[in-house]
């Protein structure tokens, strides 16, 4: 099963057909305007990206973690990174020996970070002054690597504690491969005190296999800086069995890469606050974005719901399965239910699409209005599901979305799979990171993307197109998304709030995708 942001396989041969150039219109790239500069890109930062890697011979799925020291003058003056290629395992405590960047007023820029005999490039775009999203853009003579991920400016006085401070209850959702290069995704909540977890219940789904329950896990001083986590906020862990490494962001914020053999599981651990005290306190609406693998290849389901009175109701989904893309409305969707346990924050929903059609996920709220999600449609009491995906849920706020909330400049970020030539058996891998200005809803603005089977990278592209809103916005919007000279691609969108909103691809105009990605409000 294909991954998506982790593609699989992919196939150098039909790059021309994967791309689907022509028929787009000429787009020039706007004059980058804001109140962006180096001076914004300054301190300490964690950083983490999910794509593949091209080693000479095949692709592989490659995950990075690390920290890197910005100067605010377009230096990078230090940092370390850990590599985890399914194939070759894990490369731990990669230097970081220099590098620079650059930033544009409207906050884009490339980083370049001095690994001693080699280097990786990545395409950002800041968010605000403490973070952004960036995409691995390297190919050079030494290796071609691709990816989506962000980075986040780290409080180092987090990382200078005896023990670790990871304290008190937290949720997390790491997913990638498991040893044998399967699709796996591992969600929970634990509560840690002195280095130790103390209580803990997860839900893991390994290629399909469910499983549930408590672990036990330590975490520690990262044994290359005794005494302190060293300048990087780098850790170690051992969680459920497995080896980690980490990097401390603050007490709220831990990044995670598994080094457990070829086992390969990313992801961000978060702290647990102010859950709600039972299901009738959870009302409101909610959109969510999972991505994973199906027998058909790449799966993405994005939708939304209501929840009031223990009650689930109005749910919508959109689904792009193996490049087969489906809507289901409120109407076709019944039998819905949820259930929730205010000591671990972890809950239950369903909802049915058909008498054989089950859509089922578990979740872990890590707020009263946030939390993480994970898939385990299946036939019930068999432990097996048909899916592996998971993602986020977040609280909907700041309806009716119209062209007046939405508006001002964003940074746009998708990845996923691209299909060649309409074999859903060939598939790349591709990643794109713009800006754009979002005025009377039309978009303008650049992006950089990589589509990797041909690992060529196309950056400075010009970039349109429209966003088309319906009733209040909280569901059935669209956005045309106008890359120059690539026909036009079409996307189904889901509003958080006016900062934030969730899009997948809903048909194969041009070539046939499963991507998922995000649109973040620029500080």
């Amino acid at each position: 099963m294909n991954r998506v942001l982790t593609a699989l396989v992919a196939a150098a041969a039909l790059w021309s057909a994967a791309c689907s150039g022509g028929g787009g219109s000429n787009i020039q790239p706007p004059p980058p305007t804001g109140n962006y500069s180096l001076a914004d890109l300054n301190g300490t930062y964690a950083f983490i990206t999910n794509g593949e890697v091209f080693d000479g011979n095949s692709f592989n799925p490659l995950a990075r973690v690390g920290s890197f020291v910005a100067d605010g003058q377009g230096h990078i003056t230090d940092g370390v990174e850990d590599v985890n290629e399914v194939s070759f395992g894990v490369t731990p405590a990669i230097s970081i020996t220099g590098g620079s960047y650059t930033v544009n007023p409207d906050g884009r820029g490339v980083l370049t970070l001095d690994l001693g005999s080699s280097s990786i490039d990545f395409g950002i775009t800041l968010t605000s002054t403490s973070d952004g999203l960036m995409i691995d853009e390297t190919n050079n003579s030494s290796q071609a690597s691709t990816g989506s991920g962000n980075f986040i400016r780290q409080n180092v006085a987090s990382f200078t504690t005896p023990v670790p401070a990871i304290t008190g209850p937290y949720v997390f959702d790491f997913a990638g491969f498991d040893e044998s290069a399967r699709p796996e995704s591992f969600v929970g909540q634990f509560e840690a005190n002195g280095g130790v977890i103390t209580t803990s219940l997860g839900d893991d789904n390994d290629n399909g296999n469910l499983s549930n329950g408590t672990f036990t896990g330590t975490f520690a001083q990262d044994p290359l800086f005794p005494g302190t986590l060293g300048s990087s906020g780098r850790g170690i862990a051992t969680i459920a069995g497995l080896t980690y490494v980490f990097y401390v962001v603050d007490a709220t914020r831990v990044r995670f890469m598994s080094t457990s053999g070829r086992t390969m599981l990313t992801g961000d651990v978060v702290s647990q606050t102010n859950i709600p005290s039972n299901l009738s306190a959870i009302n409101g609406g909610f959109a969510f974005l999972v991505a994973g693998s199906s027998v058909n290849g790449g799966l993405v389901r994005v939708g939304r719901f209501d929840v009031s009175g223990n009650t689930l109701s109005k749910v919508v989904m959109d689904v792009n399965d193996g490049a087969h893309e489906n809507q289901f409305p409120s109407s076709s969707l019944t039998n819905s239910s949820i259930s929730y346990d205010p000591t671990t924050g972890r809950g239950q929903l369903s909802f049915q699409s058909s008498v054989a059609n089950v859509y089922s996920f578990v979740f872990y709220l890590s707020s009263a209005g946030s939390g993480v999600l994970q898939e385990v449609s299946g036939t019930p009491g068999t432990g097996t599901a048909v899916v592996v995906d998971d993602g986020s849920l977040l609280a909907q706020s700041g309806s009716p979305f119209t062209s007046s909330n939405i508006s001002g400049p964003y940074a746009m970020n998708w990845s996923g799979l691209v299909t060649a030539g309409g074999n859903l058996g060939i598939t790349d891998e591709e990643d794109l990171l713009s800006q754009v200005a979002v005025t009377s809803l039309s978009l303008s603005g650049t992006s950089d993307y990589f589509q990797f089977t041909g690992v060529t990278l196309h950056t400075d592209v010009g970039t349109g197109g429209q966003i088309t809103l319906n009733g209040d916005g909280t569901s059935n919007n669209t956005m045309s998304v106008n890359l120059s000279g690539v026909t036009p691609i079409h996307m189904v969108v889901y509003i958080v709030n006016p900062q934030l909103a969730f899009f997948a691809n809903r048909d194969n105009n041009g070539a046939m995708r499963i991507v998922a990605g995000i649109l973040k409000a620029q500080q």
